[in-house]
This record gives C-alpha cells, sequence and structure tokens, in this order.
C-alpha cells in the first residue's frame, strides 16, 4: 500500500487510520474518517461513499469535496456512471482516463466539466451489497497493482463501516416506529376509551384494510390527529369490547 506521493505506507499507519475511523463516536464521524484515510492512503484526489437504500435507491453518505459530491449526483441522475455499476456488480472498475473509456458516454462529458479525469469504483458488501467506495482523481492515472490493492484494503473497512452504519439506521428507525406507534395508540385510547390491546388492534386492522405500512399510518394519526374512517372502526372495537364485557358478566 502506497502514500499519494508513492511511498510505502506501513502496516503500523495503517492500523492507526482503520483504529481512528473505528473509533468514532457515530457512523456520520467513521464513514468520514474513512473517507480521510482514503483520501491520503488510496490513490486519489477526492473520494466518496455511496449507500444502496430500499427500492434500489442510492445516495452519497460521505465525500470529501462537494466537486465529488456533484459527480455523484450527476450518476445518481443521470442513472449512469461506475458509482452506480460498481454497486450492483460485485467487482471494480478502472478507469484510467474517463473519455477515452467510452462506457458511460453521458455522465463522463459532464464528469470530465467538472475537473475529474481517472477513478476507481470499488463493490461494498458483508453478507450483502452494500454501496460503493469512489476513489476520484483530477488527472489521468495508470492505476498499478499496488495501488488497487490499496483500493481495496480501504473499500474492506469502508464495508463494515457502512454495515454498521446501515444497522445503526435501521435500529433508530425501528425505535422511533414504536415510539409514534405507541403515540397513536395512546390517541386511540383518550378518544375512544380504548384498552392498549384493542388500540393496537384498530391501528393494525387499518393498516392492513388500506395496505398501508402501521408506522405510516401511526405517523399520520399522531401528526394529522385523524385518519379517513378511522372513526368508525374505532367505534367497532368500542362496541366489539362493550359486547364482550356484557357477555362476560351475564356468566356471573
Amino acid at each position: 500500500m502506497t502514500n499519494a506521493d508513492g511511498s510505502g505506507l506501513s502496516a503500523s499507519a495503517l492500523a492507526e487510520a482503520v483504529r481512528n475511523a473505528a473509533a468514532r463516536r457515530t457512523s456520520a464521524e467513521s464513514l468520514a474518517a474513512v473517507i480521510e484515510m482514503a483520501t491520503s492512503t488510496a490513490p486519489c484526489d477526492g473520494a466518496s461513499i455511496t449507500m444502496k437504500g430500499p427500492n434500489r435507491t442510492l445516495r452519497t453518505v460521505a465525500s470529501s469535496s462537494e466537486l465529488i459530491n456533484q459527480a455523484d449526483q450527476l450518476q445518481y441522475q443521470l442513472n449512469e456512471g461506475p458509482c452506480l455499476d460498481a454497486v450492483w456488480v460485485d467487482g471494480l472498475f478502472v478507469i484510467p482516463h474517463l473519455i477515452d473509456d467510452g462506457r458511460w458516454p453521458n455522465w463522463a462529458p459532464k464528469a470530465a466539466e467538472l475537473g475529474v479525469v481517472s477513478m476507481l469504483s470499488l463493490h461494498l458488501f458483508t453478507d450483502a451489497a452494500l454501496g460503493s467506495l469512489n476513489l476520484y482523481s483530477t488527472r489521468r492515472r495508470e492505476f498499478s497493482h499496488s495501488d488497487i490493492e490499496a483500493a481495496r484494503v480501504v473499500a474492506a473497512h469502508c464495508s463494515v463501516v457502512l454495515a454498521y452504519a446501515r444497522n445503526e439506521q435501521n435500529l433508530w428507525q425501528a425505535i422511533d416506529s414504536r415510539n409514534l406507534v405507541g403515540q397513536a395508540q395512546g390517541i386511540l385510547m383518550e378518544r375512544f376509551g380504548l384498552t392498549p390491546e384493542r388500540s393496537f388492534a384498530v391501528l393494525r386492522r387499518y393498516s392492513q384494510q388500506h395496505n398501508r405500512k402501521l408506522a405510516k399510518v401511526a405517523e399520520e394519526l399522531v401528526s394529522t390527529g385523524r385518519l379517513p374512517s378511522l372513526t368508525e372502526e374505532a367505534n367497532e372495537s368500542v362496541e366489539v369490547g362493550r359486547s364482550g364485557a356484557a357477555h362476560s358478566a351475564g356468566q356471573y
């Protein structure tokens, strides 16, 4: 592995860079540290990390500069470029010169206008595809074997950090959803005198009947205080509860 000046990067220096990224308090800080590691140890002048989201959406979660971010955004807008291909294909894209390459005829000229000349894009993964590490250069580069190995080392570490970031994001989304459902239950309990179990049953039934996610139903109720036809469903639950209570009372 080499430094930007071509000198060898020692194992201790690499270990320190990895440790520095892993020690950050948040996933955003860790991703920023990976970008710093990439620009200081990999063959590039700038770097970015593309993250795969739901429904094949892509977004840049870290970048070294606004120019690099613009180069990424152009790929998303045009639906063309090495960043995108690296996400969906398990491999490495080596581009010594964008214009000469010819694989991305719409994106390459626009990227060249930004000052991008060459780049590497690497697939990021753990047990599943996560995104891509994108290493941009503002000059022509004939990437050597050691250059590519350096990029692979950074990509391997980036994959671990990105997987952690995705899991952390999913965890907080789950907590937020659970809190919203609890707040929506509270509204139904106060408004219609429902028990916690029946208020949840109303939300779940509404979700199923209207083909909407439970968290989205809860979010709308909490933010607006109402849902179309919800009153009828809640009243039905009240009547069911009363009928059940009357039946139980008649047994004694």
